[in-house]
């Protein structure tokens, strides 16, 4: 099994969980939109960057965060943010264009609610991109104290540095997408 399909099955398996208590959307259907173009793009840097079934050394791993870091001049504390920035969009959009889509023949309540959840939305996928990079040097900015931090968050989910940095990279996406939707109903949001 590859990188890939680990990550996307960690980060699919946490997000229907987390959406589900979250927000109580059963139908994840959108919701699995949205994390599997987090996971695909993902997994699309992490392939670029070095981040692969072949770079799963501790070496390799820190190899891989610092080139996909180095992208923004930041090095490896920057990588999941890095690694974060499009899924984060792209998720915001799914997110946007389909359960917060904007519809004349709605009510002005609804379509208020949908304005509302859209611009949260935005600024939930912003703040959990620089909320990745902030997770990230929690425990210090050294190579080592990251890789510890991301192993730890790997850890939630029995995996390790590689799983963490899959986690962190695609929280913003369900970031934006439970801010959203509970802006969406605190505005009288009826879907």
């Amino acid at each position: 099994m590859s990188f890939e399909d680990i990550a996307k099955k960690v980060v699919e398996a946490a997000a229907e969980k987390t959406v589900e208590k979250a927000t109580g959307i059963n139908d994840l259907k959108t919701v699995r939109a949205v994390v599997e173009t987090g996971a695909a793009a993902g997994a699309a840097v992490s392939a670029a960057t070095g981040l692969s079934v072949a770079a799963t050394s501790g070496a390799g791993i820190t190899s891989g965060l610092a080139a996909a870091g180095g992208v923004v001049g930041g090095g490896m504390a920057a990588a999941p943010a890095v690694l974060a920035a499009g899924p984060a969009y792209a998720g915001a959009k799914i997110l946007n264009n389909t359960l917060f889509k904007d519809e004349p023949d709605l009510s002005s309540e609804e379509r208020d609610a949908r304005a509302n959840a859209r611009t949260a939305t935005n600024i939930a996928a912003t703040a959990g991109v620089a909320g990745a990079g902030l997770v990230t040097v929690a425990g210090g900015a050294s190579g080592a104290a990251i890789m510890s931090t991301l192993a730890g968050v790997g850890g939630l989910v029995g995996g390790g540095a590689i799983a963490g940095t899959a986690i962190v990279a695609t929280a913003p996406i369900l970031a934006a997408g439970a801010i959203g939707y509970g802006i969406y109903k605190l505005f009288g949001g009826k879907k």
